[in-house]
C-alpha cells in the first residue's frame, strides 16, 4: 500500500515559463500533497528565477542543467534528482484535468504488484484535436470505445505517465543515446521484459499542447525524423527476436525511404541509417522471450512492424 509521501511528480521544461507553471499549478491543486521535481533543461532563461517567488510556499525542487539532455537523459536527471516509489512524468506542455488524478494513480499501484508503468488518457490539442492513446488506429476504429476503458498495453505514451522508480532501476532507466524519440517503447520493452505490467488507466486525464519539439532548432541534419530513423533501427536490434527484426526494419526503412524522398530529405535518410546500424555494437541485444512475446501478443504489441 503506498502512501502520498510514494509519489512525486517529474517536470522537464526548457524556455517555457507559461507551460511549465500552469503544469505545476495542475500538480498542486491535486487532492494529495506530493513533491515536485522540476528539472530547467539548459534555458536561456532562469525557470527557477521566475517562478521560485511564486511557488515559495510549495513542496518544488528545482534542478538545472546547464547542457541540453534530450528527453531521455532529463527524465533520467529527473529520477536522480527525486525520491518516491511512484514517479508520475508530465511534459511541461501538459496538466491534469481533474484534481484526484494523483490520487487515483496512488490507489491504483497500490492494488497490484504486478503494475510497472502508467498510460494515461491524454487530450491531443492543436491544430487538430484528437487523442494521444497506445492503441493503433485499426485498434480504435474497430473498438470506438476503447479510450474509455482500463486494460494492459504494451508502452505509453510520454507527454504524461507513471512508471515505477524499483522496476525503472532494475532496467537502467532511459537510454541516453537515444537522445529523442522512441525512448517510452524501448523502456516499455524492458519493463515487459520483467515480467510487469504497463496498463492504460483512463481515469487519470490530461491535455496535451504540443509545443515546438527540444530537438535543436539549428542543427537541421539531426531532427526529429533524423532521431526516428536511427532509434527505430536500436530499439528493434534490442528488442525483437530475429525475424520479427527482419520484418520491422524492412517495412520501417520503406517507409522512411519514400518519406525521405517525398520531403526531398535523403541524405538525411542515409546519414541516420548508417548511424544506426553503423553503432550497433554498442547496443545490447536482448530479444523477448516467450513470456514477454506472449504479453505483447496480448495486448496489441508491435512485433512486425
Amino acid at each position: 500500500m503506498y502512501k502520498f509521501e510514494d509519489i512525486t511528480v517529474l517536470i522537464a521544461t526548457k524556455d517555457r515559463v507559461e507551460e511549465i507553471q500552469r503544469a505545476i499549478q495542475s500538480s498542486l491543486n491535486q487532492t494529495i500533497k506530493a513533491n515536485i521535481v522540476v528539472l530547467d533543461d539548459a534555458s536561456r532563461i532562469d525557470i527557477r528565477e521566475e517562478l521560485e517567488i511564486k511557488f515559495k510556499d510549495h513542496p518544488i525542487k528545482w534542478i538545472r542543467s546547464d547542457k541540453p539532455s534530450g528527453v531521455a537523459g532529463a527524465r533520467n536527471k529527473l529520477v536522480e534528482g527525486s525520491e518516491g516509489s511512484l514517479m508520475v512524468f508530465l511534459d511541461d506542455d501538459a496538466y491534469f484535468t481533474k484534481e484526484d488524478s494523483l490520487e487515483k494513480i496512488l490507489n491504483k499501484f497500490s492494488s497490484s504488484k504486478e503494475i510497472a508503468g502508467m498510460a494515461f488518457k491524454i487530450i491531443l490539442r492543436q491544430d487538430q484535436d484528437g487523442l494521444q492513446i497506445p492503441f493503433s488506429k485499426l485498434k480504435r476504429f474497430l473498438n470506438n470505445d476503447i479510450q474509455n476503458h482500463e486494460s494492459e498495453v504494451s508502452y505509453y505514451i510520454g507527454a504524461g505517465h507513471v512508471l515505477l522508480r524499483e522496476t525503472f532501476l532494475n532496467v537502467g532507466g532511459y537510454d541516453t543515446e537515444l537522445f529523442y524519440g522512441l525512448e517510452e517503447l524501448d523502456i516499455s520493452s524492458e519493463i515487459i521484459k520483467e515480467n510487469k505490467k504497463i496498463i492504460y488507466y483512463p481515469q487519470v486525464e490530461i491535455v496535451h499542447e504540443p509545443k515546438k519539439s527540444v530537438v535543436d532548432k539549428k542543427n537541421k541534419l539531426k531532427d526529429e525524423a533524423y532521431y526516428s530513423i536511427r532509434n527505430r533501427i536500436w530499439v528493434s536490434f534490442k528488442h525483437l527476436p530475429f525475424v520479427y527484426l527482419i520484418t520491422s526494419l524492412a517495412i520501417w526503412s520503406i517507409f522512411y525511404l519514400l518519406k525521405s524522398i517525398f520531403k526531398f530529405q535523403l541524405r538525411k535518410f542515409f546519414i541516420a541509417t548508417f548511424e544506426g546500424f553503423g553503432k550497433l555494437n554498442t547496443k545490447k541485444r536482448n530479444p523477448f522471450k516467450s513470456k514477454a512475446l506472449k504479453y505483447l501478443r496480448k495486448n496489441n504489441g508491435r512485433l512486425w512492424y
